[in-house]
C-alpha cells in the first residue's frame, strides 16, 4: 500500500479528522542503522514505533510486512524481490531474523517496514533502510598481510646503550646496603649547545645536580625506578666542563643507576652520555661533590650490571614502536557504480584514499583473540574515489596485537610485527569489477609517528611531517620508501566485526590551569575522563618539545598522582615544526586521565592550550536518571562517566593503569546497569565472540577476554559467560546470542559440576572482590555463583524450545541449594562467613527456603545497622545487596545506604570529589590521603552496579516479559527525596517513569511506547481514593485494577502516558 493511499484511509474516519499514525522508525539490522560488511547468513531487523499522538493509550501493532530488494527502486516499486513477508500477524518488533533468497557477498539489502495497529490500520511504509553482505568466504579474500620491519632510521629508547651501574660491592642485581650510594660523570662541551636532556631512574631513589645545582629528583615513592625521569637541562649545560652528579638511595634489595644525556650542538653531531663503567662512585658523601671543581680521581669505576632491558629490571621505560606509514596508487579504468572498502589488521590502523579519512573510528578494525580471530570492518568508499589515478594510504598501530595492553604488559604477545589486509571491491556501472588488494606492490615508510602505544604514549615530531605529506594522494613521490613485508595466509578466521567502533564524543574544556613551579602547568579538566588531550601551541621554535602527562588525581602539593598508573608512561611528547600555530591530536594512544600536566611549553599556555577529547565505543546513551538529590544525580552521572570510559572496544576494568583489560567478573557485575544507560546489544555481541574464543578446551571460560593472562573458571569472573548472554535474553529478547553459544555455555556447567566436590566449589578464585573490611568464605560465594548460573542456564534452555535441558538444570540448582544449605547454613538463617555478601546472595539468588529467608534477611540488616548503617561488600556482594534488600521487603534499610554520604558508601566517594566510580570504597580515605597504588583506580565501574537498583527500584522500570515487551512499573520511595525521574530507551521505544511527593500526596507519572503495556504498582494509603489524570483510578480509559496488596494498588496498562496521584 502507498503511503497516500494509506493516509487517506486514515483521514477518512471521524468527518475527516485524522486518527493516530502509527510509525515504524530507527530500522536497525543486527542492531545497527546500516551496517555494511554483515557476515550473518540471516541478519536479524528490528525497528520502534512511534505514534503522532504519544499520549493516547493501547496502541499496539497487530501486524508487519517487511520488504527487502535488491536495489533502492525495486523498494520503491515494492518489489520484495530478495523477501517479502506479506502481512505478518504478529506484534514482535525486533529479532525477526531475514528469511528471504540466500544472501551472497557483497549484496546490498534495502529495506522497509509497515505495520497495522490494534484497529488493523496501517500505517505508511517506513523510510528505507539498507544492510550490505560481506565477504561470506574465506576463499574471496585475494588481499595479502602486509607491513613494515624495517628498522626506524631514528631512535625510539630513551635508555639506548645505557647500562645499570653500581658501587662495586656485592651483587647489586641481588642485595645492596640500605644506603646512599654517590655517582658522577664529567665531560666537555667545546661549542654553544642547542638542547640538553637527560633520563634518569635509580633503584630505589634519586637526587640529580647538574653543575652543582639541583635540578631534580625521584617522586620519592615504592617502586620510584619503574617511573623514569626526563628533564630538560638546556640551561644548565654551558661550554668548558660540566659534570653530571647523582645521590642514589637503595632502600633495600637490588640497586641500580640508568641514565641518558642527550646534548645537542650547534653545527656538530650530538654527544651522547649514557651510565657505565666510565662513571666515578663513592660510598660516603665528601664536600662538594656535586661541584664541577671536584676532583673524584681517587673515587672507584662504577660496575655495569647489565645493559638496559637486563634482570631485575627489565624495560621500565616501556619503549614504543614507531608508526609505518604504508600506501599504494591504483587506476580505476571506468564510471563507478559503488566501491567497498573492507579493511582487518593485526593491531589497528587508519585509511585514507585520496586525502580524506575512510570513516571516523578509532583502533579499526578492534581487538580480538589474535590466536583464532582477526575482525574486519567494511566502508562504502564510492565518494572518495574517481574515475582515473587514486591512492590509498594507511597507518599501521601494534595495538592490540603486539602492543602493550594488548599483551598485558607484554609485547608481541600474539605475535611480532602487525599487519594490514585491506581488499577494495569496486564495481563499474559498466558491469566490470576491479580488485585493488593489499599486496608486495604496496609502499612503505616512517614518519612523524615516532612512537605510539596505550600504556606508553604517543611521541610526534612535527617536523618530520613534509616526509609523508600527501601520502595518501596519487602522485606522491615514494621512490625513497621501500617495499612492504608481506604474509601471505593466517590461520585465522576473518569475521565481520558486529559492534559500535570507538569515536570521538564529545570535547571537554579545561577548568583551570595552574602553575605549580616554574614552567609546570596543571590542567584540571573536571572530569575523569578517557581519551587523549589536544594541545594547541603558538609561536614555539622549530624542534620545542612539549611534554603532557595525566593523572586522575592530584597529590596535596597540587603535582600529579601517578604511582597507581605502575607502569604505564601515559606521557605524549610534541616536537613542534616552528609555525605560527600548531595543534596536535594524538590518534594512536589513550587513557583514564582528569589532570594534564603540560612542560616545555614556550611561555604561558592560555586555557585553550589544551582540550580533552573523549573517546569510547559509541553504544548510544539510552538511560537518563534526575532525582531531588544532587549527591546521587552526580553518582549517575558518575556511573555514566565509568560506563564511558571502559567500554572503550572491550569492557576493560580500567583506563588508566598498566591493566585496562576485559575483566570478565567486572563486566558481567556492570552489565545489568550499564544496559539501562546505553544500548550495549552489538558491543556484547561481539565481546561474548572474544569470551567464547577464549574458552578452554574442559569447558572453563576465562578472567580475562580478550584472553591475554589470569585465570580461568574463576567463581563470579568465568561465570559471565552464562550471565551475559542471559543479560541479552532479558533486556533485549535475544535467543541468537544464546544458540549461538548455547554448547559452550553447556560446557562451561559440565566443568563446574566436574569441578566440585558434593556440588560444593572449591574457595578459590577473588572472592568479594575488595570488599569493605568483610571478608566472604570463597567456598560460599563460589557455590551461590554455581546455583546462580545453573538457574540461569534452565531458563535460556526454556527460551531457545531445550525443555529436557530446562528441567535437568532446574532439577541441577535444586540439588546445589541442598547442598548449599547442608553446608554453610545453620538453622537459625545464619551463613558462614556471616557477611552482607553471604546473605546477599543467598536471598538474591533464591538458595533459602521460605523459613529462613526472614531469619537469613535479620542476620543481614543486623550487620548494616550494626555497621552504623554502612554496607561491607566489594565487587560481588554489592549488586546482590540492593536487590536482595527490595526483593525481601526493606527497600528502606536500601534507602539508607544509598543516601549514606561517610566511608564506605557511594556517597563518601561524591562527597570527595569524585567524578567516575572507584576501584576501591576509600580509593581516597577519609582524611584525604590516597589510599596506595597497587590497586587503586578511579575509573572502576563494578561498584557502579547500583545504577540497576536505581533504574530498577526507585525509578521502578523493570522488566515484565524479556525485550521489556511488558513493564513492571513498581518504585521505591525513598525517605529523603522528593522526587525521582528516570527514562529509558528499551529495544522498543521510550518508557519513562516520574514520582514526585506533594503534602501528603505521591504523584506518578508513566509513560509507555506504542506495543508496550505494564504493571504498575502505585503505593497508597487509601485505595480508593487513587486518581488517573483527574479520574477516578477505576474509572480512567486504559487503565484496570488487578488487585491491592502491600500498601500498593496494583493496576494493569498499555501504552500512553499516565498521571497517578495517590494518598
Amino acid at each position: 500500500m502507498h503511503y497516500a493511499v494509506a493516509l487517506m484511509i486514515l483521514t477518512l474516519v471521524g468527518g475527516g479528522k485524522a486518527m493516530a499514525v502509527l510509525m515504524p522508525k530507527e530500522l536497525r539490522c543486527e542492531y545497527r542503522y546500516n551496517p555494511i560488511g554483515v557476515d550473518v547468513p540471516n541478519p536479524r531487523l528490528s525497528w520502534v514505533l512511534e505514534s503522532d499522538e504519544p499520549t493516547r493509550r493501547g496502541i499496539r501493532q497487530s501486524a508487519y510486512r517487511i520488504i527487502v530488494s535488491s536495489s533502492l527502486e525495486n523498494l520503491k516499486k515494492d518489489n520484495g524481490d530478495l523477501w517479502d513477508t506479506g502481512k505478518v500477524r504478529s506484534s514482535e518488533t525486533s529479532q525477526i531474523a531475514y528469511a528471504g533468497k540466500p544472501l551472497k557477498s557483497l549484496t546490498q539489502c534495502w529495506w522497509k517496514v509497515m505495520v497495522w495497529d490494534e484497529a488493523d490500520k496501517p500505517s505508511p511504509w517506513s523510510e528505507p533502510a539498507f544492510w550490505v553482505m560481506g565477504l561470506l568466504e574465506q576463499g574471496e579474500w585475494r588481499a595479502k598481510w602486509i607491513g613494515y620491519d624495517e628498522p626506524a632510521e631514528f631512535e625510539v629508547s630513551p635508555f639506548h646503550n645505557a647500562s645499570w651501574i653500581w658501587f662495586p660491592e656485592g651483587d647489586p642485581r641481588k642485595e645492596a646496603p640500605k644506603a646512599i650510594r654517590y655517582f658522577r660523570r664529567s665531560f666537555q662541551i667545546a661549542k654553544a649547545i642547542e638542547r640538553a636532556r637527560i633520563w634518569v631512574t635509580a633503584d630505589d631513589q634519586f637526587v640529580l645536580f647538574v653543575n652543582g645545582v639541583e635540578v631534580g629528583r625521584s617522586d620519592g615513592k615504592k617502586d620510584a625506578w619503574r617511573r623514569p625521569r626526563q628533564f630538560d637541562i638546556t640551561k644548565n649545560i654551558s661550554t668548558g666542563m660540566n659534570v653530571i652528579a647523582i645521590a642514589v638511595t637503595n632502600e633495600g634489595g637490588p640497586a641500580g643507576l640508568l641514565v641518558r644525556l642527550i646534548v645537542e650542538i650547534k653545527g656538530e653531531k650530538e654527544l651522547t652520555i649514557v651510565t657505565d663503567s666510565r662513571w666515578k662512585t663513592h660510598d660516603s658523601e665528601v664536600s662538594g661533590w656535586y661541584e664541577t671543581s671536584f676532583g673524584d680521581s681517587g673515587w672507584k669505576n662504577a660496575v655495569e650490571l647489565g645493559k638496559y632491558g637486563a634482570q631485575p629490571w627489565g624495560y621500565i621505560a616501556e619503549e614504543a614502536p614507531p608508526l609505518p606509514y604504508l600506501r599504494k596508487e591504483f587506476n580505476i579504468d571506468g564510471d563507478l557504480r559503488r566501491a567497498i572498502l573492507f579493511v582487518s589488521a593485526l593491531g589497528s590502523c587508519e585509511v585514507r584514499i585520496n586525502g580524506k579519512p575512510v570513516c571516523d573510528e578509532y583502533f579499526i578494525p578492534g581487538w580480538s583473540d589474535f590466536r583464532k580471530r582477526a575482525y574486519y570492518r567494511a566502508y562504502d568508499v564510492t565518494e572518495l574515489l574517481k574515475r582515473g589515478k587514486n591512492a590509498i594510504g594507511a597507518i599501521l598501530h601494534d595495538e592490540w596485537y603486539s602492543g602493550l595492553q594488548g599483551g598485558w604488559g607484554r609485547r608481541n604477545f600474539y605475535g611480532g610485527e602487525p599487519r594490514l589486509l585491506i581488499q577494495l571491491n569496486v564495481e563499474l556501472k559498466d558491469g566490470r569489477e576491479q580488485i585493488i588488494v593489499s599486496d608486495e606492490s604496496w609502499k612503505a615508510s616512517y614518519g612523524p609517528i615516532i612512537a605510539a602505544d596505550n600504556y606508553v604514549g604517543m611521541i610526534y615530531d612535527a617536523r618530520r611531517e613534509s616526509l609523508v605529506e600527501g601520502f595518501d594522494k596519487p602522485g606522491f613521490d615514494d621512490s625513497a620508501w621501500k617495499q612492504v613485508s608481506v604474509t601471505d595466509k593466517l590461520a585465522l578466521q576473518l569475521t565481520w566485526h558486529p559492534g559500535v567502533p570507538i569515536r570521538k564524543v564529545m570535547e571537554i574544556r579545561p577548568k583551570s590551569i595552574n602553575e605549580i613551579k616554574p614552567g609546570v602547568f596543571i590542567f584540571d579538566l573536571g572530569q575523569n575522563m578517557v581519551g587523549v588531550a589536544r594541545l594547541k601551541v603558538k609561536n614555539a621554535k622549530a624542534g620545542t618539545e612539549i611534554t603532557m602527562r595525566f593523572a586522575e588525581v592530584l597529590e596535596r602539593d597540587g603535582g600529579l598522582h601517578t604511582a597507581n598508573l605502575r607502569r604505564a608512561k601515559n606521557t605524549d611528547i610534541y616536537i613542534c615544526k616552528g609555525e605560527p600555530e600548531e595543534t596536535f591530536e594524538p590518534r594512536f594512544t589513550y587513557r583514564g586521565f582528569r589532570y594534564v600536566e603540560v612542560t616545555g611549553y614556550p611561555g604561558k599556555p592560555d586555557l585553550d592550550a589544551i582540550t580533552g577529547i573523549v573517546l569510547h565505543s559509541d553504544v548510544p546513551m539510552v538511560g537518563e536518571f534526575e532525582c531531588s538529590d544532587e549527591r546521587l544525580n552526580r553518582l549517575f552521572q558518575n556511573i555514566v562517566w565509568g560506563l564511558r570510559g571502559n567500554y572503550f572496544e572491550v569492557p576493560t576494568d580500567c583506563p588508566q593503569r598498566d591493566e585496562r583489560q576485559g575483566w570478565t567478573g567486572d563486566a558481567q557485575i556492570f552489565a545489568r546497569a550499564a544496559s539501562y544507560i546505553a544500548d550495549i546489544a552489538s558491543f556484547m555481541t561481539k565481546w561474548l565472540i572474544d569470551l567464547n574464543d577464549g574458552q578452554r578446551k574442559d569447558g572453563a571460560y576465562p578472567d580475562v577476554a580478550p584472553t591475554v593472562g589470569a585465570g580461568f573458571g574463576t567463581p563470579a569472573w568465568g561465570d559471565a559467560g552464562i550471565i551475559i548472554p542471559w543479560t541479552m535474553l532479558k533486556v533485549y529478547g535475544d535467543t541468537r546470542v544464546i544458540e549461538r553459544h548455547y554448547e559452550s555455555m553447556a560446557r562451561y556447567i559440565d566443568y563446574l559440576v566436574q569441578n566440585s566436590k558434593d556440588l560444593i566449589r572449591p574457595a578459590i578464585g577473588y572472592g568479594d572482590w575488595v570488599p569493605a573490611g568483610a571478608e566472604t568464605p570463597k567456598d560460599v560465594l563460589s557455590t551461590a555463583y554455581f546455583a546462580y548460573v545453573v538457574k540461569l542456564m534452565a531458563e535460556m534452555a526454556e527460551a531457545i524450545g531445550k525443555q529436557e535441558d530446562a528441567k535437568r538444570y532446574s532439577e541441577l540448582f535444586g540439588k546445589i541449594k541442598e547442598a548449599f544449605i547442608r553446608a554453610f547454613v545453620d538453622s537459625d538463617g545464619k551463613i558462614k562467613g556471616d557477611t552482607q555478601t553471604c546473605y546477599a546472595l543467598a536471598l538474591d539468588i533464591g538458595l533459602l527456603p521460605d523459613e529462613l529467608r526472614k531469619k537469613a534477611l535479620e542476620h543481614l540488616v543486623r550487620d548494616i545497622e550494626k555497621r552504623g548503617w554502612h554496607l561491607s561488600t566489594g565487587f560481588v556482594g554489592t549488586r546482590h545487596l540492593m536487590l536482595a534488600l527490595s526483593n525481601e521487603g526493606r527497600d528502606d534499610v536500601a534507602c539508607k545506604l544509598l543516601l549514606q554520604d561517610t566511608y564506605p558508601s557511594w556517597l563518601f566517594m561524591v562527597k570527595m570529589g569524585a567524578t567516575t566510580i572507584w576501584e576501591r570504597w576509600n580509593s581516597i580515605q577519609p582524611d584525604g590521603s590516597i589510599h596506595p597504588p597497587g590497586m587503586n583506580s578511579f575509573n572502576h565501574y563494578a561498584f557502579g552496579s547500583v545504577g540497576e537498583w536505581m533504574f530498577r527500584k526507585l525509578a521502578g522500570i523493570d522488566i515484565a516479559e524479556n525485550g521489556f515487551k511488558r513493564v513492571l512499573i513498581k518504585p521505591v520511595i525513598c525517605d529523603g527525596l522528593e522526587f525521582v525521574r528516570a527514562s529509558y530507551k528499551s529495544i522498543r521505544g521510550l518508557i519513562s517513569v516520574e514520582w514526585r511527593k506533594s503534602k501528603n500526596l505521591l504523584h506518578m507519572k508513566v509513560n509507555l511506547p506504542p506495543n508496550v503495556s505494564a504493571i504498575v504498582h502505585v503505593p497508597t494509603s487509601d485505595p480508593g481514593k487513587i486518581t488517573e489524570s483527574g479520574k477516578p483510578a477505576t474509572q480512567s480509559p486504559g487503565v484496570k485494577l488487578l488487585r491491592v496488596e502491600d500498601g500498593k494498588a496494583i493496576f494493569e496498562v498499555g501504552s500512553g502516558t499516565y498521571d497517578f496521584t495517590s494518598p
